[in-house]
């Protein structure tokens, strides 16, 4: 009898220690993988359910703002995304990247940045609406002249559900990453095309202040884009859970 609970007990230890393993062995892979070199083959297939639309702001010809230390906006949205979707691959959230690299090829008639920018956008918004049952999650960095401004900030559109989302992101995030953060989630302004333009819950979010000198540190850092990321699932998460 005492040799079955001695077998029990270390086939219960064995197991937990396989759990830890994989565990550990997922968040040193989400900390330190290469986004550059990043699979595609995360991207999920055709579902009848909610499916996430991980938007990379920026990207191509359109770097976005750059940080105090030289590094583009669009290199860390695009790093904090894919991180997001190796998160949903773990955690068998559907999914779909509205690009999945740094590079964006434009019509050669298009000579012009400003013409390849709108090109890229309406790209964008034709992919999210022809995603069935789409929710869309766009990753950006604020700037600010001065550089006393930090904190994350959500925005939503004018579609059903995205207030929720936006909330529930904003929440997240001033609990997860500035607990002092008084901001809550606000409407869209009328010049931003993309949630304008898509038909599906929308939230644009500015994960932080590249003009500020502690918190453009902190974003480049990857342990702190996998918190971000590891927050934006979390709260897409508890968005699926509301709408259950």
């Amino acid at each position: 009898m005492i040799a079955v609970i001695k077998t029990i007990k270390l086939h219960t230890a064995v197991f937990w220690i396989l759990i830890f393993a994989v565990v550990v062995a997922a968040i040193l892979f989400l900390l330190f993988f290469d986004s550059s070199n990043f699979p595609s083959v995360f991207a999920s297939g055709k579902s009848d359910g909610p499916v996430l639309v991980i938007d990379a702001g920026h990207g191509g010809e359109d770097g976005g703002a750059v940080s105090l230390s030289g590094v583009y906006e669009s290199e860390l949205n695009f790093d904090i995304s894919q991180r997001m979707a190796a998160l949903s691959g773990l955690t068998g959230i559907e999914f779909i990247m509205t690009r999945d690299s740094e590079d964006i090829e434009y019509p050669a008639e298009l000579k012009s940045t400003s013409k390849r920018k709108k090109y890229d956008q309406k790209k964008r918004v034709e992919l999210i609406n022809g995603t069935t049952n789409a929710v869309l999650i766009s990753v950006h960095q604020n700037f600010y002249p001065h550089k006393s401004p930090h904190g994350p900030q959500s925005f939503y559109s004018e579609i059903e559900g995205s207030d929720t989302l936006a909330s529930l992101i904003q929440e997240s995030m001033n609990m997860a990453l500035y607990p002092e953060n008084r901001r809550i989630a606000m409407p869209v302004a009328d010049n931003i095309y993309l949630l304008k333009s898509v038909k599906c819950p929308a939230v644009l979010v500015e994960c932080g202040f590249i003009s500020n000198p502690e918190e453009s540190s902190l974003l480049e850092t990857k342990s702190y884009r996998l918190k971000i990321a590891t927050v934006l699932i979390s709260a897409y998460l508890k968005y699926l859970d509301t709408n259950e």
